[in-house]
């Protein structure tokens, strides 16, 4: 087969059985490749309403259908299952050489059920498997964990793994490859470390089958330009930090969790910019196949924060939500945090968002230091951050609690603390303000994996959609783009590309990939047809979960509520009641129900999984 192995690996931990399965072709063409086609996978074998933890939840690793096969910029593998943390459905999606490598090692799809007696691994190489004793690495950090298992297996593997926050099964555990790129949200790590499992080790060197390799090439070279240029040059040298600065003048990255603006942070002490992080960048890296490579690695290596090794380039995300929310404007800190977080495995976007919680708390006398094992929490005290942070790592004290998660941390502060939860089903919101742009809350609040840029939205359209004049801050209007754009990036993702590949390349150009790549005859409208298919079963396998996300909260104070009273987006309030009634409207959705009609199944033709 061209483009994939048509192979799925399933995984017995109970029984040690390791099966090869072919994967019937017609999925490919339904769902192509990472969480798309772990979709039927998944729901085929496990009934979405047992409790995630249990031993009968299944997890999910899946290359994307065009990852390894040199197309721009398909360097993706996908985690899957039900989440520990939402109840829902979880996918997590990461760059890196994890997931070409898992083809090169014979599978697409590898799937895990059980619980093993004794920490283990997988060993994957040239389409044989087999699991390994895990306790010479159960305990160690992801860092160590992949040093180890190099070691053993080779400097040609990949490795996925958890840190000890998997093993101890924390809410915002994530899976780490390359020593810092990550499958971060869903807790999917916390599914893995239940089952203790503690890695995947990919090796072989099988090859990638492509149609028509000349056309790829030829496809590479012509647009390998447009890459280059504008947001394609500042991710090469920036990387993902490039939009930090212009975001807190904005006002798109939150301050003071959530209830401030650009006005209380102090910008003449902030060290925190995308130059700064330049001077403490040792090399460039990218992902397998990518031309931009918006990574870096970085060394810290005097001062109170120094770190024992490079650590990844700080993204964004965690820029924002550890920096201007947080009032820190200490580089040397968040470059620290980011270390932390990567060496236990820790997603930061929730973490930042339960430290902002914690120091909220702790300021309006809600906690006290004596929960607080005597820290003193402070808005912008990078010390006492970094402090916090270890301590959810390590799951000491305070830590224990945030580690897991915002609800059972409302629990143990108390019904009063849950204003000050900014959070969407457990899941922590990331660094950009619905009240900067307004289809952000819709995203958030609707898609099953909630808490979501990343997930489609009019805020960040899909390159080469003709997105209608709807102002910044307007509910109406928006359900047909927002619908469009988000199955367009379910679509992209099950193909494996990098989001920053889509909001560059017009998508209208992949059907010229696609049949370069697998020789089949594609067109934008099949690939939407894919991305509504995905879409669907996502929702489905919420609703059969007993998952409603219209029953669920959305922090007021991110809705406007009240509104802010200094800023460039003071004043404003989010309609998101209009947005989601438009959206449910547009997927021809019964507005009381939230359930889509059984003729919308027939027409994706997946009504045998209702």
């Amino acid at each position: 087969m061209y483009a994939v192995t048509g192979r799925m690996l399933m995984v017995n931990l109970e029984t040690g059985n390791c099966v090869t399965e072919d994967i019937p072709e017609q999925l490919y063409s339904n769902y192509l490749g990472g969480y798309g086609i772990g979709l039927p996978l998944i729901m085929e074998r496990m009934d979405p309403a047992i409790d995630p933890l249990d031993s009968r939840s299944i997890l999910g690793f899946a290359s994307g259908y065009l990852t390894g096969t040199g197309s721009y910029i398909a360097s993706r593998y996908m985690v899957f299952g039900k989440s520990p943390s939402t109840l829902g459905w979880g996918d997590s999606n990461s760059g890196g050489y994890f997931g070409k490598k898992m083809k090169e090692a014979g599978f697409d799809v590898i799937l895990f059920s059980g619980k093993s007696a004794k920490p283990v691994y997988l060993s994957i190489d040239s389409g044989e498997a087999r699991l390994e004793d895990a306790k010479d690495i159960w305990g160690k950090d992801t860092y160590a964990t992949e040093d180890y298992l190099k070691e053993k297996h080779g400097k040609d593997t990949e490795v996925a793994c958890i840190g000890p926050a998997g093993e101890r099964i924390s809410m915002i555990a994530g899976i780490s490859t390359d020593k810092g790129r990550y499958a971060a949200r869903s807790a999917l790590g916390a599914l893995m470390g239940s089952k203790n499992l503690k890695a995947i080790v990919a090796k072989g060197k099988l090859k990638i089958s492509i149609h028509d390799s000349e056309k790829l090439k030829n496809l590479r070279k012509k647009y390998l330009k447009i890459m280059k240029e504008d947001l394609g040059s500042l991710l090469s040298k920036y990387g993902t930090p490039t939009f930090y600065e212009t975001a807190m003048i904005e006002c798109d990255t939150p301050f003071k969790n959530w209830s401030s603006s650009i006005e209380e942070f102090d910008t003449e002490s902030n060290t925190i910019t995308a130059e700064n992080y330049l001077k403490y960048q040792v090399k460039g890296y990218a992902c397998s196949g990518c031309p931009i490579g918006c990574g870096g690695h970085m060394k810290l290596d005097k001062g109170p924060f120094k770190i024992e090794s490079t650590v990844h380039k700080v993204e964004y995300e965690t820029t924002g939500i550890f920096g201007s929310n947080l009032l820190n404007g200490n580089i040397e800190a968040l470059i620290k945090i980011n270390d932390i977080c990567n060496r236990y495995g820790m997603d930061t976007i929730s973490c930042g968002g339960l430290c902002a919680f914690a120091v909220e708390c702790y300021e309006r006398g809600i906690i006290n230091s004596e929960m607080t094992d005597g820290l003193e929490l402070k808005w912008g005290d990078a010390e006492a951050i970094v402090t916090l942070v270890e301590k959810i790592g390590k799951s000491e004290g305070i830590g224990g609690i945030l580690a897991q998660g915002f609800e059972k941390a409302i629990e143990a502060f108390g019904e009063e603390s849950r204003q000050y939860a900014i959070h969407i089903r457990n899941e922590g919101l990331p660094a950009h303000d619905p009240r900067w742009s307004a289809g952000l809350a819709l995203t958030y609040y609707s898609d099953p994996t909630p808490s979501r840029h990343t997930q489609g939205s009019t805020t960040f359209p899909i390159a080469g959609y003709d997105m209608p004049d709807i102002p910044v801050h307007e509910a109406k209007g928006r359900a047909k783009a927002h619908l469009d754009n988000v199955i367009l990036t379910h679509a992209l993702n099950a193909m494996g590309l990098c989001l920053f590949g889509y909001i560059i390349l017009d998508y209208k150009i992949m059907p010229e990939f696609l049949e370069a790549v697998d020789g089949r005859e594609w067109t934008t409208q099949k690939i939407m047809e894919i991305g509504q298919r995905i879409n669907l079963m996502r929702y489905l396998f919420n609703r059969k979960a007993g998952s409603d996300f219209m029953k669920f909260d959305f922090p007021e104070r991110v809705l406007g509520n009240p509104p802010l009273t200094t800023g460039p987006t003071k004043g404003i309030r989010i309609d998101l009641d209009t947005m989601v009634k438009e959206y449910l409207e547009e997927l021809k959705w019964d507005y009381k129900t939230n359930m889509p009609s059984k003729e919308l199944y027939q027409l994706l033709r997946i009504d045998s999984y209702i």
